[in-house]
């Protein structure tokens, strides 16, 4: 077997690679300065994490939009 051969075989054995933000549904939210600082000020005084606000506005809404039918 050569070399171009080896390097044939042992690409395709690699797995396809998925980013951990793939993975795990992260994505970036742009807020802006002002509603970025309403929702830390708001989820320190709740003691909450502002993922978990923002995760649950979301399941929220979509739970709500799409039962009706």
């Amino acid at each position: 077997m050569n070399i171009d051969q080896i390097d044939a075989e042992l690409n395709k054995q690699k797995p396809k690679s998925i980013s951990v933000a793939a993975q795990d549904g992260v994505m970036g939210v742009c807020l802006g300065k002002d509603l970025h600082a309403r929702l830390r000020e708001h989820a320190a005084s709740e003691r909450l994490p502002m993922s978990k606000i923002i995760k649950t506005l979301v399941e929220v809404y979509l739970r709500e939009k799409y039962e009706k039918f």
